[in-house]
């Protein structure tokens, strides 16, 4: 009985001991730190087969797919993008899927862009659907956002694509 009364005291030692570390490093109760913002996308060029950006405007690139339930929670959104874009910037559409398919899936939510291109998201640098990059006239990244945007993300590419004067 002896034996069992010790090796319970050194046990519970060990996980006190094991606590007092995990809480004094930090680490309890941390959450896991938010994916990096798309960053490492800024800077470089955007190669499409097919598409010439505007030379006296910066464009907007839609990379999203018809099967991805974020894209389509986000069509509203991108619907008042593209009005806010109207005149200011090219907007292309890049999806998977065929160009039938894609048109019918942007013209539903009322999303209007000036070319529908089919490739893969990592045509263009893109890690995943939905995806948003603002090319300036030279082809290259200035701004990504990946994901659905919450209403501050959505304001700052509204302020980006549509400045109030």
């Amino acid at each position: 009985m002896k034996y069992l009364e010790r090796f319970a005291n050194v046990a519970v030692i060990v996980a006190v001991v094991v606590l007092l570390g995990v809480i004094l490093r930090g680490d309890f109760g941390r959450r896991p730190a938010p994916a990096p913002p798309m960053q490492s996308l800024v800077g470089k060029t955007v190669s499409l087969p097919g598409v010439q950006f505007p030379k006296d405007r910066s464009s907007l690139l839609l990379v999203v797919s018809t099967s991805c339930h974020f894209c389509k929670d986000s069509l509203p959104f991108y619907k008042q993008l593209t009005e806010a874009a109207r005149g200011k910037l090219g907007v292309i559409a890049v999806l998977p899927q065929s160009q039938t398919e894609a048109q019918a899936f942007l013209q539903s939510a009322g999303v209007e862009t000036s070319q529908i291109v089919s490739a893969s998201p990592d045509k263009v640098g893109a890690r995943g659907t939905p995806t948003l990059l603002l090319v300036g006239k030279n082809g290259a990244i200035e701004h990504a956002w990946l994901g659905k945007l919450d209403v501050k993300g959505e304001q700052e590419v509204l302020s980006l694509v549509a400045p109030k004067s």
